[in-house]
């Protein structure tokens, strides 16, 4: 099968939408079904179910979009393999992460890389932290950024660093010189939550959902930024790892104490690869890459500085 058509099929399946799949390819929605009749004709089977709110894939689509990713993705890597013989690192580069790595840490790492290989295309998508799991162990990044995962089936752990849960707050309040808080301390508190934060359920356990449901907050919002003005300006505290707060916390406008609690205090954030297929030449450098600025960047953390 044709590259193109492989391409066509795989970001069908992945919108759900002919006319979302043209917008994104640049392609008239015309050729997209025209290439997927054709392909849907020569295997003999329906890949789609075309309901009223979009395609989804038949049990044979499933079968072919396993097929055509693991064929584009091969084809990438000779292409890459080819390019490396030149001296040329190139290709394209997916990360799916967090919110938090990609305040700081993420963006000073992609344009470190992009300086050393301008041949290389980076993608980066934020996701929650089970779905970076999912989307690289199915094939639709190349790594991930996540909490370490409590199942590890199709993705392999390159790096990690401790990312302890802490509460969040301006230097002046009446906590910030602790060496550590529980949870039910901060419940005096006025307190601002990020929403919706139900996934990491799955990484910290129940008792910070718990709290939460227990506790009513002065403000909700689920962007961090609007979080952080909140916090800046002295309006309550909140939860988070120190990943998205590096700047202020080295600046001293902001002060990380960690929570007290068995899982909330061994948190961890990861660095993930498919463990079931080999890199690109891109993938690999960026790989690399990655490892050495996350354990950078944990070292700094451990020091107070997040650098």
């Amino acid at each position: 099968m044709h590259a193109a058509v492989l391409r066509y099929f795989e970001a069908v399946a992945e919108d759900g939408s002919i006319r979302r799949a043209s917008e994104r390819l640049h392609i008239s929605a015309s050729a997209i079904n025209r290439q997927i009749l054709k392909l849907e004709d020569n295997l003999g089977v329906p890949l789609f179910e075309r309901r009223a709110d979009g395609m989804r894939l038949t049990d044979a689509g499933q079968l072919v979009l396993r097929h055509a990713r693991d064929t584009l993705h091969d084809f990438s890597r000779l292409r890459g393999e080819i390019d490396s013989l030149r001296g040329t690192v190139s290709g394209e580069v997916t990360i799916g992460t967090l919110d938090s790595p990609a305040v700081h840490f993420l963006p000073e790492a992609v344009a470190r890389f992009v300086a050393l290989h301008p041949a290389v295309q980076v993608r980066v998508t934020a996701c929650d932290p089970v779905e970076a799991m999912h989307s690289v162990s199915q094939g639709n990044a190349d790594l991930g950024l996540t909490f370490s995962p409590a199942w590890r089936r199709g993705v392999t752990v390159l790096e990690d660093i401790a990312c302890p849960m802490c509460v969040i707050m301006r230097p002046d309040h009446e906590l910030a010189s602790r060496a550590g808080v529980t949870l039910e301390e901060c419940g005096d508190h006025r307190l601002i939550y990020q929403d919706p934060a139900d996934t990491m359920q799955h990484f910290v356990g129940d008792e910070l959902e718990a709290f939460k449901r227990a506790h009513k907050p002065v403000a909700v919002s689920n962007i961090q930024g609007v979080v952080k003005r909140l916090l800046l300006r002295g309006v309550g505290i909140s939860f988070y790892t120190r990943l998205g707060f590096s700047e202020e916390l080295a600046a001293g406008s902001l002060v990380a104490v960690p929570l007290e609690g068995e899982r909330l205090s061994k948190l961890r954030l990861c660095l993930i690869a498919p463990s079931d297929r080999l890199p690109t030449v891109a993938g690999q450098a960026m790989a690399d890459h990655l490892k050495e600025a996350l354990a950078r960047f944990g070292a700094g953390l451990d020091q107070g500085s997040g650098a």
